[in-house]
């Protein structure tokens, strides 16, 4: 016993050394929380589909659900381990990323709805006891309804989730023409290459960027903006991203911001570094006068919203009739942007969504749309410009539904 409990004690020490900042704490608990909701989910379906089995002639293999549970939430267990203690056991192998996101979009899509239907039942029971008074044909006639409605919601969601992730890397060059008030006749015809939200790691492989970067030099952009988020939680991951990004090439240069997931490893001062030493200016709450055909432009890069942005201080010696342009990882205060007279603001964050079920004219049905109504494309106020790009990387689940990865090849006229 007492040796037992020695070699636990040794491996929760060791164990403790590999958390033991207040960050690798937080994110500790982060993705703990995380997996016991992930497991809380999969436990409630794995009961809801036993349950639904043993009512049909297949009952028989009820019993069966819980292995294939086991079985595809293996990789979801693997990804855990990787990132909390860092054991290189899973990679980008198409063998773990499409069991791993095909079933998770599926399931947590299909509880979500199993959710809002229970919500919209539970609202609308007592009425439809009062309209009908056979409360037990009105029972039997809903739960048949449901069942075949989940099924075609199952199946919604398997699709979509298939698509989304075996599709995720496939991207778009969205070419977008915005006209600037005033504009000096040096500008007219400025190109701005815009690429953001890389999320270097285990779902964006040095491979994975290649095409992206051979893409956007292929635009032979006039300047080449990027607002933030190379990394996904590892500052090591900065590596593999300037492997490829060093390559960027255009006539006036290469900007950049940090975005919230260069913060959250507590190392911003050494990832800009490792940007800026290889050819990408980062700008932190400070701008830079770029001279075109004689005429000066003001790139102005601010740091994320949450960690310390300061719009004043980056402004500082900025000439007020001189055209603007701000990088901001987040577009939330764009109206204040705006007031601050600045012509375009440029931002990433949102991923357009990355999992959008609709868009009805500008607007995107997707969980984003709950944080800011600046989800993704071109907004305006008054004389002021905003572009949200998709950007090319994902979060969570390594998949995008209705949502294509982006390269912005923006024209100011």
């Amino acid at each position: 016993m007492q040796v037992k409990i020695w070699i636990n004690f040794t491996f929760f020490l060791n164990f403790t050394t590999k958390i033991k900042t207040h960050f690798q704490l937080m994110m500790f608990g982060f993705a703990v929380f995380m997996l016991l909701l992930v497991i809380s989910i999969q436990v409630y379906l794995c009961k809801k589909l036993m349950f639904y089995i043993e009512t049909t002639r297949l009952r028989k293999f009820s019993k069966a659900i819980p292995f294939i549970f086991l079985l595809f939430n293996l990789p979801t267990l693997l990804l855990f381990i990787n990132r909390v203690v860092k054991i290189q056991i899973v990679t980008n192998s198409p063998l773990f990323i499409y069991p791993f996101a095909i079933w998770q979009g599926t399931t947590i899509f299909v509880f979500i709805v199993i959710m809002i239907a229970k919500l919209i039942g539970s609202l609308a029971n007592p009425v439809s006891k009062k309209l009908l008074h056979n409360e037990t044909k009105l029972n039997e006639s809903r739960r048949k309804f449901l069942r075949t409605a989940l099924v075609g919601v199952s199946a919604y969601a398997f699709t979509g989730s298939t698509i989304g992730t075996i599709a995720r890397n496939d991207f778009r060059i969205e070419k977008v023409r915005i006209k600037i008030q005033n504009l000096p006749e040096e500008l007219k015809g400025l190109t701005i290459g815009l690429i953001s939200d890389v999320h270097s790691g285990i779902f964006m492989t040095e491979e994975d960027m290649q095409p992206y970067c051979e893409a956007l030099n292929s635009l032979e952009p006039d300047l080449i903006l990027m607002p933030g988020d190379f990394i996904t939680s590892d500052p090591d991951e900065i590596y593999p991203f300037i492997n490829v990004f060093k390559n960027l090439k255009s006539k006036y240069g290469i900007f950049a911001t940090l975005g919230n997931h260069e913060f959250f490893p507590r190392q911003p001062q050494r990832i800009a570094k490792i940007i800026e030493e290889n050819g990408i200016r980062v700008l932190r709450n400070e701008n830079e006068k770029v001279e075109i055909n004689g005429e000066e432009l003001f790139i102005i890069g601010i740091d994320d919203l949450r960690y310390g942005a300061d719009l004043d201080k980056a402004m500082k010696n900025v000439k007020n009739e001189k055209v603007k342009i701000l990088l901001s990882h987040k577009p939330y205060d764009f109206p204040r942007f705006a007031q601050n007279q600045i012509q375009l603001t440029v931002s990433g964050h949102t991923h357009g969504g990355q999992i959008v079920f609709a868009k009805i004219d500008d607007t995107y049905i997707t969980p984003s749309a709950l944080v800011s109504k600046f989800v993704a494309g071109h907004y305006k106020l008054g004389n002021s410009h905003l572009y949200v790009t998709r950007g090319i990387g994902v979060v969570g689940l390594p998949l995008r539904l209705n949502c294509p990865a982006e390269i912005t090849h923006i024209t100011l006229v």
